[in-house]
Formats: C-alpha cells, structure tokens, sequence
C-alpha cells in the first residue's frame, strides 16, 4: 500500500468534508496540527451529529494513513471553550484541487474551512492592522526573495527624495538577520543608543517604552533637505550582544489578555514609532525570503508592498510559491493583490527592449496564473473583476523599473559628492520613474 503523502492528505481530507452525503447544516472544518496531521472538526453537539455522518468522517480519516491525528472527530462538548477552537482567528477558506487539469479542462477543486497550526509562516495569512485607516501615515513595505538586488539602496534614496520633498520619513529596518541600514545612512556617531532588537527584548519583560526616544535617530542624508530622515535601526550603537537578543526576538510574550504574538509585537512597535515620530511616510525594510518578517510586513503592515525581482527562474519560482499560497486562501488574496507591485531591479543598460518584455510577459504570467481573476473564454468581464491586460501599465504586474547604474554600485549614500558621492543627476536616472511611480502610489494619484 502507497504511503499518504502531505498533500494527498490534504486532497483526501477536503473531498471527505464536503461530500453531499454529509449533513449541510453543519459545515464540516479541517484542522492540521504542526505536523500536518489532520482532524475533522464540527461546530456542533455530538449528539445532534447524526450518527451516520459521524462514522463516515470516522472512516475517512482512516484513509489518511500517517497524516490522521485520531479516528474521533471533534464536536463543540468536547471542549471545556469550544468557541476557542470553533471561533479561532486562523480559520480560513481554503481551496483544495481535487483533480488536476487535464486536456484542456479545468481543474476540479473544492472549498473547505481549514485550521492550520504551523511552527511559522502563519502571519501570511493574516491580516489585521494592515488596512489604512485615513490617519496614519503610507506605509511602503520593500521585499525581495533573495538579497542583492538594491533593495535597501532603493528604500534609502527614496527617503532622500521624499525629504527633499518636504516630507518627514520613518526607516524601519525589520531586516534583523542582516541588519544594514544604519550603516547606509547613518555614520557611526550617529547611531542610536538601542535598536530594534533591544525593544522587543525589553518589550518582553515590560520595559520597552521607555527605550522609544532612544531607538530613533536623525540621517545626515536629509540635511541639505526641509523634510528628515528618522531611521530606526535593527542594532544599536556598540552592541556587543547582538545575537543573544535576536534569538530571543521571535517568542511570543506573556500579557494580561493572553500570550501575544511576534506579529502582533512587531505592529506595536511600528505604532509606537509612528506615535512618536509622527511621520509623512513610513518605509519598512522587510527580511527577504519566506519569513515570518516578511509575512507582518506584507500582509500586516503595508500600504504598497514593493516586491523586487530580477528575470531569473529562481526568483519567478520563489514568488509562484508565495502567489500559490495566497491562491487558495481566497479572503487573503482579496485582502493583499491590490497592494502589490512589482520592481524589476537592476534593469540592464543594453538590449533594454527586449528585456524589458521578457519581464512583463513573466510577471504578468505570475499574476494570471495565481492572483488575477480568472475569466472563462467567452465570458463577459464583471465591472469588479480583478483582472488586466498584459501592457496595462497600472496593474501590479506591471514593472517599476530601477535602472542599473554602475555609479551606484556599492557607493555610500551619505558621502558628499566633492568627496565621491553621488550626485541627484545619477540618482535621477536610475530612480525617477520609480520614485515618481511609488510617490503616486503612496498620495492615491
């Protein structure tokens, strides 16, 4: 006999719970503990289940092999607070291929409620605090899957034009595993006394607000400018225990209404900063990879999540696995697409034409294939179909373009240009159309 594998289990375990031979007034929940195991779980008293539909659940989950938790599914009386089960935030509709396309058909799948316990990764599906409310400042997200690609110079030259513009700009450096931008825009006389690290240390045994006004120090980028660069950094000035703290960053900490997450931390942190600094602009320097960093960030925290890529299978691998994810937990897709927006990093000098196709035909393929609503040939478009052309220039898969430029290789944003620097003329070529796309994106233009 053929072992059940992960994702056959989960195929198996959604066509069960939502067979019509299965009482509909009782919707039959997955619930997947950190293993992988599943369970059947009903929000309803056992001895209102009718006894049939019980043994076929009881059945099913037999077929499971090593992916079934238990034989005995789950009803309201088996718990003490049923609704923290039944009630439980992280329940999600999620759908489930139950047979792949073939010759041309489209794939059969089926939608199930799933309670899914994971070790990390749960913060990409979940949402809260990342609506604006119309108060609180932009808050632009940059994100990458791999580092390289200029993100972290994208994020502090856009401060720099956003100061020269007037406008007071917050830096969150949540890059924690490779803290760097306080020595991209901040000389070591300047670094604050604490970093970010510090606060969630000290958040966990309730001293973090009074290290606020001294985590936040001033760019010497903006002092030509009339707006300002605020920068709270990963790491604070002479730290020489940097490791120690991070290991201890991502616990979930004890609190008077129950124990609170590293995501749900990590946004009261950004809220305290924002209360504090009252910026125009917030930037937020995301960890790059499939991090649970990245997963606040994103589908936590951001206005505009800028999603930096170059052309290669590498990168449109690692965002089709992402997108996937997003895929089938539709309340999510709905919540994060719309916020999205691509950058092609480092667009070459030569043969731009052609490159530059390439790369739109791929993103775009990223989109229709994970993101976009799918319209069925023949099918009129409804008006809030979420759907574009490939050329449309204002959707998400359409590229902002950061030119390669090799005066801004490896060079120091802070260093004046009578010693080196680069000056605005440079900049300007290889970051207005970005600039300009991001500041629209930000202001609703």
């Amino acid at each position: 006999m053929n072992a059940v594998r992960f994702n056959e289990a989960l195929r198996l375990a959604a066509i069960a719970a939502t067979s019509a031979s299965l009482p509909a007034q009782w919707p039959v929940g997955l619930v997947r503990d950190v293993y992988g195991r599943l369970r059947f779980a009903v929000n309803a008293l056992r001895a209102d289940y009718p006894e049939a539909a019980r043994i076929q659940l009881e059945a099913n989950t037999s077929a499971l092999g090593a992916f079934a938790t238990s034989n005995e599914v789950l009803f309201r009386d088996d718990f003490s607070d049923a609704d923290a089960l039944f009630s439980h935030a992280d329940w999600h509709h999620t759908v489930v291929v139950t047979k792949p396309a073939v010759d041309g058909a489209a794939a059969a799948e089926v939608s199930v409620q799933l309670l899914d316990r994971q070790v990390t990764g749960q913060d990409w599906l979940r949402t809260e605090g990342s609506t604006p409310d119309g108060t609180r400042a932009p808050r632009v997200v940059f994100y990458g899957l791999k580092g390289g690609v200029g993100r972290s110079t994208a994020l502090a030259l856009l401060a720099y034009r956003l100061a020269k513009d007037g406008k007071r700009v917050l830096l969150i450096d949540f890059d924690l595993e490779s803290p760097g931008l306080s020595g991209l825009l901040l000389p070591e006389d300047r670094v604050a006394d604490f970093g970010l690290v510090d606060w969630f240390v000290e958040d966990a045994v309730g001293q973090a607000d009074s290290l606020l006004p001294d985590l936040v120090s001033d760019s010497p980028l903006a002092a030509h400018s009339t707006g300002a660069i605020r920068v709270a950094a990963a790491m604070g000035n002479g730290e020489t225990a940097y490791l120690p703290k991070l290991a201890r960053v991502y616990a979930d900490v004890p609190k008077p209404g129950g124990a609170q997450r590293f995501a749900q931390r990590m946004r009261r942190v950004v809220e305290a900063l924002e209360a504090q600094e009252k910026p125009d602009v917030v930037l937020i320097d995301s960890r790059a990879g499939l991090h649970d960093v990245a997963a606040v960030s994103i589908a936590g925290l951001a206005t505009v999540s800028l999603l930096f890529a170059t052309d290669s299978a590498q990168n449109w691998q690692g965002y089709r696995q992402l997108f996937a994810h997003w895929q089938y937990r539709p309340e999510v897709l709905r919540h994060i697409r719309s916020r999205l927006a691509v950058v092609q990093a480092l667009f070459p000098e030569s043969n731009q034409a052609a490159r530059a196709a390439r790369f739109v035909q791929h993103s775009y393929d990223l989109f229709a294939d994970h993101l976009y609503d799918q319209i069925e040939p023949g099918d009129a478009t409804p008006t809030d179909a979420f759907t574009f052309d490939m050329d449309n220039q204002d959707a998400p898969h359409f590229p902002l373009r950061v030119r390669w430029s090799a005066r801004l290789q490896e060079f120091d944003p802070i260093l004046r240009v009578e010693d080196g620097g680069v000056d605005d003329a440079d900049i300007e070529l290889a970051f207005g159309p970005f600039f300009q796309e991001v500041i629209s994106a930000i202001s609703g233009n």
